[in-house]
């Protein structure tokens, strides 16, 4: 029976949704589930886009993969002005479902936050949730002023009825550095959140956006990682 796909969002820009994504595609290869991730949109630089296609080589082309890319670092509704192909929640729907026949497991990566703005009609990747049914998984950036904006991003999910399966708090530095705020965070969202998993990634170097260190993470995430897929 084909797995559900499963969506990741993140409390903004910069949370860790593509180190989270590219873990959990490579366990799920590794695992040897036919698994594939999709960054429908993307704006500046494509580095997250190439990460994920160079972990499912071969697995599906560059436009199918990410079809709505944009030069500009903006959100998508500004970044797309000048561009002929605009951002539409029904496109993004076809894209996906186009894909999701190709693998057992797909992963979507959204762009920013779940309110970010797709396009000038007021169309955000609620709509896309709304539209597509499809249960998320929220990353956070461990450090200070998390707590709110992920609690902020459950409870708007909760409230639009979408399914939120859990939190993932990424750590940007190891435990030895850490201050008082991230000490804590994973407690505190972990009591808040108490009818939802909270999960903690570990710090996996400054430069954790690259194809061997995520390999070497999803190695030392193993039992996280499997954790997490369980709630699909």
């Amino acid at each position: 029976m084909r797995a559900r796909s499963i969506f990741i969002t993140g409390t903004n820009t910069g949370a860790g949704k593509t180190i989270l994504t590219a873990l959990l595609l490579h366990h799920l290869r590794e695992s040897g589930v036919d698994a594939l991730a999709l960054k429908p949109v993307c704006t500046g630089p494509r580095d997250d886009v190439r990460l994920l296609q160079s972990l499912q080589p071969g697995g599906v082309r560059m436009d199918l993969m990410n079809p709505f890319y944009y030069k500009t670092p903006a959100t998508p509704a500004v970044a797309a002005r000048r561009s002929g192909r605009k951002v539409e929640v029904k496109a993004l729907k076809a894209a996906v479902s186009l894909v999701e026949k190709e693998c057992d497991q797909l992963l979507v990566e959204g762009a920013g936050g779940v309110l970010v703005p797709l396009n000038e009609r007021g169309q955000t990747w609620s709509d896309f949730l709304k539209a597509t049914k499809m249960p998320v998984l929220v990353a956070a950036r461990n450090e200070l002023g998390i707590l709110n904006h992920t609690l902020l991003t459950v409870e708007y999910l909760q409230s639009i009825g979408a399914e939120v399966l859990g939190v993932c708090l990424q750590n940007p530095i190891n435990g030895a550095n850490m201050d008082s705020s991230q000490r804590t965070n994973f407690e505190v969202l972990r009591d808040h959140l108490s009818k939802l998993p909270v999960f903690s990634i570990p710090f996996l170097g400054k430069n954790a956006g690259k194809t061997e260190l995520i390999k070497q993470g999803q190695k030392k995430t193993k039992k996280t990682l499997a954790e997490i897929l369980e709630l699909v």
